[in-house]
């Protein structure tokens, strides 16, 4: 009886995410990460802090040996999204043997968030799992930086722009590879939210991650889809081109269904369908490693 109550609140939970998730997304994607809660229990280490501010705080999902490590940076346009929401991200992860951490960064609103203000608590979040991460059964040689969206360009722009984790005292290639999934790489912002984190106009240059590209960069995957109506697939065949021509290791692969969200909960097994994207990654962390 006590498993039959448990499913029957996960099919509820579910429900009502799928429902929420079309409305609210942030409401739809705490539901999601909540069932897998229920039915998925991982161990967490929560709430950890990586700088001084109270928004610099992250997530560990251990595993019990030694592992190579994700770092996932999620989405939300720069003003979504919190770490927990993103239990189906870590979950996912972590089902291929990988510790895993989710770190929160700062997000418009707030006037403090304003870039390069997230890559900078990007590069301290990786200085910590550098430092500390080996504590948790996580291998500090061996880390993967994963971003989707909005965390997707972040995640390039603390690879290609050396000066995010020289101020840590660590360079792009202390990653053994970083992974973005339909990410913004090359953009003009075009509305209120993304002018404010970015503005004024003579400062987007400086958010363009194909100015920095200079062949320091770690191994790089490219997750796209033809099917994304928020991202244009531009911005992967401009950054794989601009990778593969300093000569960085860099693979693209662009899918043909998934929409933009789908690109992220896809990951997981409960959503993928016929997808392929975490096999993809898994086969590309793997052959880093």
């Amino acid at each position: 009886m006590k498993n039959l109550l448990i499913i029957v609140g996960i099919i509820a939970l579910l429900a009502a995410g799928i429902t929420w998730f079309i409305s609210d997304r942030d409401r739809g994607l705490w539901v999601l990460s909540t069932a897998l809660k229920v039915a998925s229990p991982i161990d967490t280490v929560s709430n950890i802090a990586y700088g001084d501010g109270e928004w610099q705080k992250l997530d560990i999902y251990p595993q019990d040996k030694a592992s190579p490590v994700v770092i996932f940076i999620h989405g939300g346009s720069w003003r979504h999204g919190r770490k927990d929401q993103y239990r189906f991200a870590a979950d996912a992860f972590h089902r291929q043997g990988y510790t895993v951490v989710l770190p929160d960064y700062i997000k418009y609103p707030d006037k403090r968030a304003k870039y390069p203000s997230f890559a900078i608590d990007a590069a301290k979040a990786i200085a910590w799992v550098k430092k500390n991460v080996a504590s948790y059964n996580g291998d500090a040689e061996n880390i993967f930086l994963v971003g989707h969206s909005a965390g997707a360009h972040t995640a390039m722009m603390v690879s290609t722009d050396q000066q995010f984790l020289n101020a840590e005292g660590f360079v792009p290639k202390d990653l053994k590879g970083v992974i973005g999934i339909a990410g913004p790489y090359s953009f003009i912002p075009d509305w209120a939210v993304t002018e404010a984190v970015f503005g004024p106009k003579e400062n987007y240059p400086l958010m363009d991650a194909l100015n920095y590209v200079d062949g320091d960069e770690p191994s790089t995957l490219l997750l796209h889809s033809s099917s994304d109506e928020q991202v244009g697939k531009y911005n992967q065949e401009k950054m794989a081109a601009a990778l593969k021509d300093k000569g960085v290791d860099t693979e693209a692969i662009l899918y043909e269904k998934p929409g933009h969200i789908d690109m992220v909960t896809h990951l997981h097994p409960w959503f993928a369908k016929e997808d392929k994207l975490m096999n993809d990654i898994h086969r590309f962390i793997q052959s880093r490693l």
